[in-house]
């Protein structure tokens, strides 16, 4: 009895002995933290990453540089052609421009303007001047910060002062045969326009320019076109029967040094540097 009782209990040992050793041990402390670890360490590099991926890229200092500036003064050329056509009428007209910026110039006109006609039909007198102000800008891209062409487009302001008269006319009436003789008393009136013109100027040689435009001028106000005399040629505008008109220039000038102009080029930011 003693004997199967210590057999059963050495037997019973053995059996859970044996199912304890199935049994995984429990991983330790130490394995359990680290994954907490290592997801701490994504999350703080992901974050840094994004906080660089929104810096500002650096921007570059600006630079600056000189270009020549100069009071340029000229003659239109193109009204002796012009005279040649209509030589009852005689045109002088200066012009000049003073840079204020690279590309941008500050640019006027002035003149006075006779016309003297005598026919079967009628006489006329006029004299008067004129002025025109406005700005040019200059859209060519240099190579050479000194260099002076220019291809450029501008915008004008016009005013013109004009006195004319018809001492004598006659009227004819193709009817009757008769001849009506009169007058138109001399008179003084104003015309106010504007103008769109592109040209050129091109540096021939040190500090001497030529150059041509093209331009149409459109009347804002003026003598009256439908009245019973109006004027034949208005100062600076052309003919005072027309409310618009087209007209071309060629101009010698010359530029009087008056120092440089410093200019200063803004530098672009940079692009920023690309994500990982």
């Amino acid at each position: 009895m003693i004997q199967r009782i210590l057999l059963f209990t050495l037997g019973f040992s053995i059996l859970v002995t044996a199912a304890a050793a199935q049994v995984k041990p429990a991983a330790p402390k130490t394995d359990s933290v680290a994954p907490r670890t290592d997801s701490v360490a994504v999350s703080k590099d992901s974050v840094v990453r994004k906080h660089v991926g929104k810096a500002h890229a650096p921007v570059l200092p600006d630079s600056f540089y000189y270009v020549p500036q100069g009071l340029r003064l000229g003659v239109d050329l193109s009204r002796i052609a012009v005279k040649a056509f209509q030589p009852y009428r005689t045109d002088v007209s200066v012009s000049a421009d003073y840079r204020l910026k690279k590309n941008l110039y500050a640019a006027a006109e002035a003149g006075w303007h006779t016309t003297s006609h005598s026919d079967s039909n009628y006489t006329y007198k006029g004299n008067g001047a004129f002025i025109t102000i406005g700005v040019d800008n200059n859209f060519l891209k240099k190579q050479d910060t000194k260099e002076r062409f220019l291809f450029y487009g501008g915008l004008r302001y016009g005013f013109a002062y004009l006195n004319y008269e018809a001492p004598t006319y006659t009227i004819y009436d193709n009817y009757w045969g008769d001849r009506v003789p009169g007058s138109f008393p001399k008179t003084s009136v104003n015309a106010h326009w504007v103008e769109l013109l592109i040209g050129i100027k091109a540096e021939v040689l040190k500090n001497f320019f030529l150059g041509w435009n093209i331009r149409e001028k459109i009347m804002v106000s003026g003598p009256d076109r439908d009245g019973p005399f109006p004027p034949i040629v208005i100062p600076g505008f052309g003919s005072g029967t027309k409310g618009s008109q087209f007209d071309w220039q060629y101009t010698v000038s010359y530029s009087i040094p008056l120092g440089n102009l410093r200019v200063r080029e803004r530098r672009k930011q940079e692009n920023p540097p690309p994500r990982r």
